[in-house]
């Protein structure tokens, strides 16, 4: 989760890219403005950059090297949440603290099955199959019985 507080221009903005959640502060600008000392940012993060915000509007954000606010940001699909400035360190830990207590197993595969649909080629009957092969773990077992008890699971491996 990258948590941005103030000016998230050029290499900031490249790594908040590479992280999976962005939480800003109301008053946070962004931008690669790279373009105006005569170098370019490099094909991994052009491909974060496209993959958030879509090829147009990287394609925006390179070629006119403007810095823009976090509303702008938001709109674009760069952050996914605009907090007050006062908040941005709190909601971000909300938010690791949500994550946290969801089943370790199931974040994880839904961190790779959304990867895994960025790639071209079909999904084959396994991978088809691999999400519905949770029931048999115990992070399933945890969950389904604080669910019935109506507790909080304590999952394994936090």
């Amino acid at each position: 989760i990258a948590m941005i507080q103030g000016v998230c221009v050029g290499g900031g903005l490249e790594l908040a890219c590479m992280c999976d959640l962005r939480i800003c502060g109301e008053f946070s600008r962004f931008g690669v403005p790279v373009n105006r000392i005569g170098i370019t940012m490099a094909y991994p993060e052009i491909k974060a950059l496209i993959d958030l915000v879509g090829r147009a509007t990287a394609l925006e954000i390179l070629l006119e090297g403007r810095v823009f606010d976090s509303q702008e940001a938001k709109a674009k699909g760069l952050v996914n949440r605009v907090v007050p400035d006062s908040r941005v360190k709190e909601e971000t830990y909300l938010s690791a603290r949500r994550i946290s207590e969801g089943a370790p197993l199931a974040n994880r595969l839904h961190k790779k099955f959304a990867y895994r649909l960025l790639e071209p080629e079909p999904l084959r009957s396994e991978e088809l199959d691999e999400g519905f092969k949770i029931v048999e773990t115990e992070d399933h077992q945890e969950g389904f019985r604080a669910f019935l008890k109506k507790t909080k699971p304590r999952f394994k491996g936090r």
